[in-house]
């Protein structure tokens, strides 16, 4: 008698990590002519009304005991929520416009720290011109808040992390490794930047830095079909980093990005912000060798380092 194989069933999470997670869940996904951009960049991308305009669509949570912890203080928690998301748009040249929150809340939890944290979230959005417009709540069994953000491009293209090619020069904006010193909680989403760069069809390629540029930058290289060779000593560092902690800590949330040769000149001069950049590396056809490999592996939810 013969026994017909069984197929496996899907690893454990670790061993998938969260690439391989997506991949599982998301794979049979289909999209139709309304959406330009679906799973694989730091947003959706929808199409809008007419040929340039563009919405994009974000979600984004922060979770008690992940990116935050019970003694931050709640102010510091909503206002993280909703700047998270927005670094996301800033990755795209986006201008955001609505957000709706859920809120998972245990049976314990206090209302005023509740009302504190929204406190939060409201001074962020009306610094970054976001309504807030509705969302859900829930019991949960730890504190949670997911934040669903809408955006715009109007008048020119979002920037994905598809369009890098061989020979474009590899940028970042600010420094990289001060997750420690609270940056997590205080940053600042590059929306203005991001916009900047888009408008000005100055990035060929783009995207924000939430798991470490030794996580993110290999994303962008996969989804533009390149191999990055970074330059280590040029990585800038926040004041006392590493650089095994600029590259791998995570929460920078700055702007990573490529330039071709024949734009770099044109960043150079007429960049209009306080915010640096600085070029960390060159892009090279896909399999080439690249640098920083052995030092570089970024934050992974599901994978212990």
């Amino acid at each position: 008698m013969k026994h017909r194989r069984t197929q496996s069933g899907p690893r454990s999470l670790s061993a998938l990590g969260e690439k391989g997670l997506l991949h599982l869940l998301t794979s049979s996904w289909k999209t139709d002519a309304r959406i330009r951009t679906g799973v694989g960049d730091d947003c959706a991308v929808l199409r809008g009304e007419g040929k340039a305009h563009y919405l994009l669509f974000k979600t984004d949570a922060v979770v008690e005991g992940i990116h935050f912890t019970a003694k931050t203080p709640p102010g510091l928690i909503g206002r993280k929520a909703l700047a998270r998301a927005l670094s996301d748009l800033a990755a795209m040249g986006a201008t955001p416009h609505s957000a709706v929150i859920t809120l998972g809340v245990p049976a314990k939890e206090s209302p005023s720290r509740l009302r504190a944290i929204y406190r939060g979230m409201e001074t962020i959005a009306k610094k970054y011109q976001v309504n807030l417009v509705g969302g859900e709540t829930t019991r949960a069994a730890q504190l949670f808040l997911s934040v669903a953000l809408l955006g715009e491009c109007r008048g020119y293209q979002p920037v994905l992390r598809s369009g890098a090619r061989a020979g474009d020069l590899l940028f970042v904006t600010g420094s990289l490794g001060a997750t420690q010193k609270k940056h997590h909680l205080l940053f600042e989403p590059r929306l203005a930047e991001g916009q900047w760069l888009a408008r000005h069809k100055l990035a060929s390629a783009m995207m924000d830095l939430s798991d470490g540029l030794g996580a993110d930058l290999p994303r962008l290289a996969e989804s533009s079909h390149v191999s990055p060779q970074l330059d280590l000593a040029s990585i800038p560092r926040a004041r006392g980093a590493t650089l095994k902690a600029a590259l791998n800590d995570g929460e920078d949330f700055e702007l990573l990005f490529t330039v071709s040769p024949s734009h770099v000149k044109s960043l150079k001069k007429k960049w209009p912000f306080s915010t640096p950049t600085h070029c960390i590396g060159v892009i090279r056809p896909r399999g080439k060798q690249t640098g920083g490999s052995n030092v570089a592996h970024g934050f992974d939810h599901f994978q212990q380092r």
